[in-house]
């Protein structure tokens, strides 16, 4: 064998190969670099993107343990709060599955932005002194505030049915009453 025929079959990659590669967001293959930066860090440090970069973007894999991007959403004193809410959402419905705490999360972030919203609302009328794109900005926050407060029903209510039992039924009569003033008739021919 040549030299060069060395070098061909030296430069070629399988398939195999390509999984002990990863790319720059990718928080697999980078345990070292992130096991850096944890012991870098000194008891009471708080994480942050900018100090530490490699354990944030791996830290953030855990978001629906943690909440890290949840928080980021909104201001500083809410964001304890949406956290913590969201936990207490995913205990009270058992939420297992990624689409569950996902889930779980939407609902926790959508009633922080309805009293966030609520909050600037209050904040505005408390000036008591009103322009005409003060009232315009009302009416948008009222807007969002509504959307908001929809999106949180919504995903509520996507959580309580994604969690509800299904319910099979069978009916073997012509005519059977279900609940009050339902009725389900068949019609055997």
């Amino acid at each position: 064998m040549t030299n060069n025929q060395i070098e061909k079959n030296q430069n070629k990659r399988t398939l195999a190969d390509i999984n002990q590669f990863s790319f720059k967001e990718d928080p697999k293959g980078r345990e070292e670099q992130v096991l850096q930066e944890l012991n870098s860090l000194k008891n009471g440090d708080l994480l942050s993107e900018e100090k530490t970069p490699n354990l944030f973007n791996y830290y953030i894999t855990f978001e629906f343990e943690k909440g890290m991007l949840l928080a980021e959403g909104f201001e500083g004193k809410y964001r304890p709060f949406v956290i913590d809410l969201n936990r207490k959402i995913q205990k009270e419905f058992d939420c297992r599955t990624v689409s569950e705490k996902s889930l779980a999360e939407s609902v926790a972030m959508n009633f922080c932005r309805t009293l966030y919203l609520q909050n600037k609302i209050d904040c505005y009328l408390q000036r008591r002194s009103f322009t005409d794109i003060g009232v315009g900005y009302l009416n948008y926050l009222s807007k969002d505030l509504d959307r908001a407060n929809r999106h949180y029903l919504t995903s509520l209510q996507a959580l309580k049915s994604i969690k509800q039992p299904n319910l099979e039924v069978n009916i073997n009569a012509q005519t059977a009453v279900v609940g009050q003033n339902q009725v389900i008739q068949t019609n055997n021919q």
